[in-house]
């Protein structure tokens, strides 16, 4: 996932989130020496840091970063990554394709069970396929499953039983799943929240409206499952001994913090009340002169301003052009961000393969521009074209209400009132407010961000189709759609590249519903107690593939 994945990624790093007392912590480490780091007490749990609360923890609906970190450990799914990325054998013990690469059979482990007792069966992933395909359940990122699955957009426009979308139970252990088109990235699909199991008789049981809102009301199956869950504090996992994978597991116990502030997480590191963090831009030459430990590692993740078309302000092309044309991003890198993020090129970051295997955004090439006077002139006749005199043109930014976010908003509120000579407004706001408000199409600005859910430019550019449930701004074009329905079919992989780039040079350039603004890389550091733990572009934290106390 990476996922998500703003909607929903929750700010890291140098955007250090409002401050919180350092609650869940253990009390005190022991005596260290200058550069060591022991971490926490407790000889049996690790501590780490998510920054927020999760804002779903039901796999169905799902679709932020702090929550697919929980899920990843307390569910197993059909494919699981390793520590290099790579798609992995979690409940599917073997998988068959059919020659036209569109249907994948696949034999489900027999000794899984859900933490209700019942056994994991292949009718668990038809039941949870078939829910995330109804327009009813209103998740977020059902359209990966439906518009991807056999029938799946029939199933959700009404115009098909829920009984015909390309996923069967051929028996309770085999498992038939049939997409529209051959999928080049079909085994990390599998290894997406989206595409996990659930368990039927446990969500109809809690129902829909209250399952996964608390440690009690929610059913797993994975490595891990969920011990405690004080809300806005922290959540602990404790080791699942009935998992298949049990003796693999090391460490008994997981304790996520939700550290809202970057001195918070410092102070709690250095007190070794917690054995890992990210750094902040503004504490690495601190922590560097401390000799902590520290990793850097590019996270796939873009951030980027959506631009709300339905605003009248906002409804014409030249006045997005400007807005995005007056900041400069390098400036606010090598300023503001101060982690190692770089300048983005477009909406999807350089890690990204291309269809020679490297980076799709350097074969594009820098698709966005800094020009201040250029911005102007596009500013005024877009003004023009819409009737509006500068003086009447007033707009809001809404970001997360972070002292590292707000200093970010201030940056920007500045260059547009240098260059456009417009005061915009900041607004400020919790995480999960700000989903709430984008949800709703109450913004005029949105800084957003999102982390891949597998290793393509699709993930970054399908949701900027119409109706996407991550298309906030209601961007519509139906060029647009056809070059990412055509991309879909595509199985050619130089020409799907060409339609891929020809849809993001629209949504960025020429309809600028969306500028980029930077691409994400992430320091941490961990205490000497913990070792082995995975972190990867696509995998924030797992424990479940070599990590261990030492």
């Amino acid at each position: 996932m990476k996922m998500k994945k703003l909607v929903a990624l929750c700010l890291a790093g140098a955007m250090a989130l409002s401050v919180v007392a350092c609650g869940g912590g253990n009390k005190g480490g022991d005596s260290k020496t200058a550069g060591s780091f022991p971490g926490t007490k407790d000889k049996d749990m690790v501590t780490v840091d998510i920054r927020t609360e999760p804002a779903e923890l039901n796999s169905i609906k799902t679709s932020d970063v702090p929550s697919g970190n929980i899920l990843r450990m307390v569910i197993s799914g059909l494919y699981k990554l390793d520590k290099d990325d790579k798609p992995v054998p979690d409940l599917a013990e073997d998988t068959k394709v059919s020659e036209d690469g569109k249907t994948y059979t696949m034999k489900i482990r027999q000794d899984a069970k859900w933490s209700n007792g019942e056994p994991v069966t292949a009718h668990d992933f038809v039941f949870a396929y078939q829910t995330i395909s109804k327009k009813d359940t209103g998740s977020v990122y059902g359209f990966i499953v439906y518009q991807n699955l056999l029938n799946g957009q029939e199933v959700f426009d009404g115009k098909k039983d829920p009984s015909e979308l390309g996923v069967k139970a051929l028996d309770d252990y085999t498992l038939e799943v049939t997409f529209v088109n051959p999928i080049p990235y079909a085994l990390h699909l599998f290894s997406f929240s989206s595409f996990y199991p659930m368990n039927q008789k446990g969500y109809e049981e809690i129902g829909a409206e209250n399952y996964a809102k608390d440690a009690d009301k929610i059913v797993t199956n994975g490595a891990y499952k969920i011990e405690e869950w004080v809300h806005d504090d922290h959540i602990t996992l404790a080791k699942n001994e009935e998992h298949y994978n049990a003796k693999n597991v090391s460490i008994p116990k997981v304790k996520y913090l939700m550290l809202r502030d970057g001195n918070a997480r410092m102070n709690a590191f250095k007190a070794g009340q917690i054995d890992s963090i990210n750094i902040a831009g503004e504490q690495l030459e601190q922590a560097k002169k401390e000799g902590m430990k520290l990793t850097t590692y590019v996270d796939n993740s873009n951030w980027y301003l959506q631009f709300n078309t339905q605003k009248k302000e906002l409804s014409n092309p030249k006045i997005r052009q400007a807005l995005g044309m007056a900041l400069d991003t390098d400036s606010v890198c090598k300023n503001v961000i101060k982690t190692g993020a770089e300048p983005a090129t477009g909406i999807v970051p350089t890690s990204i393969a291309g269809a020679d295997g490297n980076s799709y955004a350097k074969t594009l090439g820098d698709i966005t521009e800094y020009n201040p006077e250029k911005a102007k002139q596009l500013f005024d006749e877009g003004l023009k074209e819409i009737g509006m005199k500068a003086e009447d043109f007033k707009i809001s930014y809404t970001t997360e209400d972070s002292a590292g976010a707000q200093k970010e908003g201030a940056f920007y509120q500045e260059q547009w009132k240098k260059a456009l000579g417009i005061q915009v407004e900041i607004k400020p706001m919790p995480f999960k407010a700000k989903l709430a408000a984008m949800d709703a199409g109450e913004f005029d600005i949105v800084f957003a961000g999102w982390s891949p859910d597998y290793n393509d430019p699709m993930t970054y550019l399908d949701m900027f189709a119409t109706g996407n449930g991550n298309n906030y701004g209601k961007y519509s074009s139906p060029e647009y759609d056809k070059l990412i329905a055509d991309a879909t079919k595509e199985v050619d992989k130089v020409k799907r590249q060409e339609m891929l780039m020809a849809a993001e040079k629209l949504v960025c350039q020429t309809d600028a519903a969306v500028f980029p603004l930077y691409f994400q890389s992430v320091t941490y550091t961990v205490s000497d107690k913990l070792e082995g733990m995975t972190r990867t572009g696509f995998q924030e934290f797992d424990f479940t593939d070599g990590a261990k106390i030492k």
